[in-house]
């Protein structure tokens, strides 16, 4: 169990510190101090949960370690339920922290709780193929730092996975909101939805399909082309 706590809580901090940016920092200072943000996280939880369950804190990560066989099929199941339980919790703790301002629901929903989405003239299929590229990158780069092989990898792999976070999303941010992660986008959706908010919730089909294929994608790349299990 203490894989599974570690996947909720490093998700949780995740959610919590990278959408709180977004709505107490906004884009007021550009796209790097909400990119640092997400990255720094990543950074902090791969040290403090790493050894315990990988910290992955992303399903399409997850997916990518399970076609690898560096999880079963059953933890990666477990893995995701951890992870979305913890981006609620994240997402929770954001509007909680909004209410201590005195927020209401109007104002709430006018900082999208950092939800992601993607605006005209970017389609749906559009969205799709930036997540998909997006978290391609992102998840071929965790299995080729990780690899059993790369004896750096290990000791510096935190580092090295919270700075290409940044750097991704610093490049899709404007395009998609750069979720690059199922249960980032999926939680301050859901509760946005339920504040009467559907905006976010409705274009959530991208935020799923892209990441969880661009990270299958990413998976048989490192195997087969990149030999990352051998």
């Amino acid at each position: 169990m203490r894989k599974y706590y570690a996947e909720f809580f490093g998700t949780m901090m995740l959610v919590a510190f990278g959408t709180g940016s977004v709505v107490f920092g906004g884009t007021a200072f550009g796209s790097m101090p909400i990119a640092l943000a997400f990255g720094f996280s990543i950074i902090v939880g791969g040290y403090a949960f790493g050894s315990i369950s990988g910290a992955h804190f992303n399903p399409a990560i997850s997916l990518g370690m399970a076609m690898n066989k560096r999880i079963t099929w059953m933890e990666f199941l477990w893995y995701v339920v951890a992870q979305i339980l913890g981006a609620f919790v994240g997402t929770g703790i954001l509007v909680s922290l909004m209410s201590t301002l005195k927020a209401t629901k109007e104002q709430m929903t006018v900082t999208a709780l950092g939800a992601t989405n993607f605006q005209s003239p970017i389609t749906i299929w559009g969205a799709t193929w930036v997540e998909l590229i997006l978290t391609f990158i992102f998840v071929l780069s965790i299995l080729a730092i990780t690899a059993p092989k790369n004896e750096m990898g290990n000791q510096f792999a935190p580092i090295a996975i919270g700075i290409t976070l940044a750097a991704l999303i610093v490049l899709g941010i404007g395009l998609t909101g750069a979720g690059l992660n199922p249960a980032r986008s999926l939680a301050p959706a859901v509760v946005l939805a339920f504040m009467g908010s559907t905006g976010a919730l409705t274009n959530i089909a991208p935020y799923f399909i892209g990441p969880l294929v661009g990270g299958a994608l990413a998976a048989l790349v490192a195997k087969y082309l990149m030999h990352t299990e051998d």
